[in-house]
């Protein structure tokens, strides 16, 4: 009897544990969407000091959920993303607008697809 009361609070801890972890990919997605999207319009504005600081304050903060994700998520497109931010940095270090403005794309369209790989769908399960 025992074992089945520790084989069921392992699974309910592995679903719970699984359950946070989706909202907060979720949730840190969509921050970082919204980010994206100031950035980009400063990048259109040519206001290069407020994008430079912007990026980052995002690339800072996605170097700390990559951390807290990468056990969980073995996946390409995280670091694929810190690559499209260092290639950002570097876009807007010499004031390159239409590089700066494709690369961001690029990051948002990688945060979709992680996105939609990480809600909980039966596609995904199976």
């Amino acid at each position: 009897m025992k074992l089945w009361i520790v084989m069921f609070l392992v699974i309910v801890v592995i679903f719970v544990g699984g359950i946070y972890l989706e909202r907060s990919i979720l949730k840190a997605t969509d921050k970082l969407s919204h980010e994206l999207d100031t950035l980009q319009a400063h990048v259109k504005a040519e206001r290069w000091q407020e994008a430079n600081k912007l990026c980052g304050e995002i690339e800072e903060y996605w170097v700390r959920k990559k951390k807290y994700w990468h056990p969980f998520i073995h996946n390409h497109e995280l670091d694929t993303v810190a690559e499209c931010f260092t290639r950002i940095v570097s876009f807007l270090d010499s004031e390159e607008k239409s590089e700066a403005l494709v690369e961001i794309a690029v990051v948002k369209v990688l945060l979709v697809q992680l996105h939609h790989q990480e809600i909980l769908t039966l596609e995904n399960i199976f």
